[in-house]
């Protein structure tokens, strides 16, 4: 009799341990987890794969999405861009070396990997993401650049610069009228300020030759197109 009872008793925990265990399972099986959506990776662009004509563009919605990699640049929404010469005369191969050893100083990766390749140096848009060091922008402010020709252009959704290379857009032009000037602004700039050795302590009463006067840089001078 006392084997019999001991025997239940076993039976009876052996059932209370399935039990339990069998409940711990299927609550486990059913738990909810909560994610977020995943992020998009890939983004429109106009690429090159090699230089030549006009043949080798080619447009990709495939292209990587850039990433903020220094904490002085910032992601800027592209709205508008703009073509210049020196975009033509990129996807012709102008300049490959030495901006290969500018995007490449210690030739480090191998020849052609900086294709796929976007032209564009002109851009106007908005802000999307900023570095930790950028202090004059912040996410959804309006911004205009002129991108350095050894990075990827403005030729896709998004482009990332360094913070020293963009600046608010004048509340006065939309984008698509301020993506038109910033790289043949700062090419006259360039000319006068550089070549022409003009800055805002000599300028006054200086005229380069022409009939119209121009406002250039933060500072009024007498001069006009070149």
């Amino acid at each position: 009799m006392e084997v019999l009872k001991t025997c239940v008793l076993r039976r009876n925990v052996c059932t209370a341990a399935c039990f339990w265990r069998t409940k711990t399972v299927q609550k486990l099986s059913v738990r909810k987890i909560s994610t977020t959506s995943p992020r998009n990776t890939v983004m429109p662009a106009w690429v090159i794969d090699k230089y030549g004509k006009n043949e080798v563009l080619r447009f990709t919605q495939n292209m990587m999405i850039p990433i903020i990699h220094y904490p002085n640049e910032v992601i800027i929404k592209v709205h508008a861009a703009s073509v210049n010469p020196i975009d033509v005369n990129m996807r012709s191969g102008y300049g490959a070396t030495a901006l290969n050893m500018k995007r490449d100083p210690l030739h480090i990766k191998t020849k052609g990997d900086e294709f796929p390749l976007t032209l564009g140096r002109d851009v106007s848009g908005v802000v999307m993401e900023c570095g930790l060091d950028v202090k004059y922008f912040k996410p959804g402010d309006e911004v205009w650049a002129a991108v350095p020709p050894w990075k990827q252009g403005t030729f896709s959704e998004f482009v990332v610069v360094s913070g020293n290379e963009v600046s608010h857009k004048p509340k006065s032009l939309n984008h698509t009228q301020a993506a038109s000037l910033p790289y043949v602004a700062l090419t006259a700039w360039s000319a006068i300020n550089k070549v022409g050795g003009l800055n805002n302590k000599n300028c006054t009463g200086k005229r380069i030759s022409g009939k119209e006067s121009i406002t250039v840089g933060p500072f009024s001078c007498p001069v006009v197109h070149i």
